[in-house]
């Protein structure tokens, strides 16, 4: 064995890749419909906002055109600030769910282990490509 390390270790290795793999990908389709919501001045005021934070939509009843333009901005701010909250709770949710990268195998440090393994096979490679000009010289 090359290091210690086996061969059924890259297997191993290979597919829990693919299982987080999948699994972030589940994540990222749950993440792409997720929206908060958030109102203010009485239902008056309503924002929603995507996953990222993003306002996605603002939506002011005529009722609050009269408002004084300062108490119009804090509302369209607050509903903002419920909104973006709505969505961290929601995106916390979902990502409680996540793979840890800590949990991506047992505590083996299989890049070392893989590094090690890359460098006795070049060294391994190295040599024999080296043994048949050492064999002409020494006129095997």
């Amino acid at each position: 064995m090359l290091s210690g390390f086996q061969p059924d270790d890259l297997e191993r290795i290979t597919a829990r890749a693919e299982e987080m793999l999948a699994h972030v990908e589940q994540l990222k389709d749950e993440l792409d419909v997720v929206v908060g919501r958030g109102e203010a001045a009485d239902g008056q005021v309503r924002v929603t906002a995507g996953a990222s934070g993003r306002l996605i939509d603002v939506v002011l009843a005529p009722r609050v055109m009269g408002m004084d333009s300062r108490k119009l901005a804090e509302a369209v701010l607050r509903a903002a600030q419920e909104a973006q909250d709505e969505v961290a709770g929601k995106v916390d949710e979902i990502m409680a769910g996540a793979p840890d990268a800590g949990d991506a195998g047992d505590a083996v440090d299989y890049e070392g282990r893989f590094a090690a393994m890359l460098e006795s096979f070049e060294a391994s490679m190295a040599e024999r490509f080296r043994a048949p000009d050492d064999q002409r010289r020494d006129g095997r």
